[in-house]
């Protein structure tokens, strides 16, 4: 069978025909996942997701460029994985040889207790908004997703995903500043 004919076969629906697709592509979206993510097992998870959403949209397996959409989906979620180390990395700032020179920062149980009331207050929070805020809010920003991403999972424009967005960044931000009072 030739890549068109599995390309439509996969289209409508056969099993058989989506299996030959990943076959065809799963070495070379596995081998960039290797290098896009921080090691085999985020890669596996990546590659996983990507051939999952490829199931599931049949506009891009018959597209010609679809290993290219899956290379993308592959990054995307590599990153989306690598973003909590980022963030980690950013907090703890420069690299100390000398381990006894760090102070430790213990956390005392009225701090812990603060922080464990503002993250229920949050939750509080966001639980409160409109469905159509709460969705983009945490798939922006619990979820890690990309706006686009974000747009494309709603099937909204992204500037009504901005928007919305900020309008519930905008409602969670006054609900605490209420809760406070």
């Amino acid at each position: 069978m030739s890549h068109d004919e599995t390309l439509r076969a996969a289209i409508a629906g056969e099993g058989d025909a989506l299996e030959a697709l990943v076959r065809a592509y799963h070495d070379r979206v596995y081998r960039f996942g290797l290098r896009a993510c921080r090691d085999r097992f985020d890669a596996d998870d990546a590659v996983q997701e990507a051939f999952a959403k490829l199931a599931l949209r049949p506009d891009v397996q018959r597209d010609a460029s679809a290993l290219s959409w899956l290379m993308s989906v592959v990054r995307n979620a590599c990153l989306r994985l690598l973003r909590p180390f980022a963030r980690a990395r950013a907090r703890l700032g420069e690299r100390v040889d000398d381990l006894e020179a760090v102070e430790s920062e213990t956390v005392t149980p009225e701090a812990a207790m603060q922080r464990f009331e503002l993250v229920q207050r949050v939750h509080r929070a966001i639980a409160a908004l409109a469905p159509t805020y709460r969705e983009v809010l945490i798939l922006r920003d619990l979820e890690g997703c990309s706006g686009e991403e974000v747009a494309a999972t709603l099937g909204i424009s992204e500037a009504a995903m901005k928007s919305r967005l900020h309008r519930a960044r905008s409602l969670v931000r006054d609900a605490l500043l209420e809760d406070a009072r």
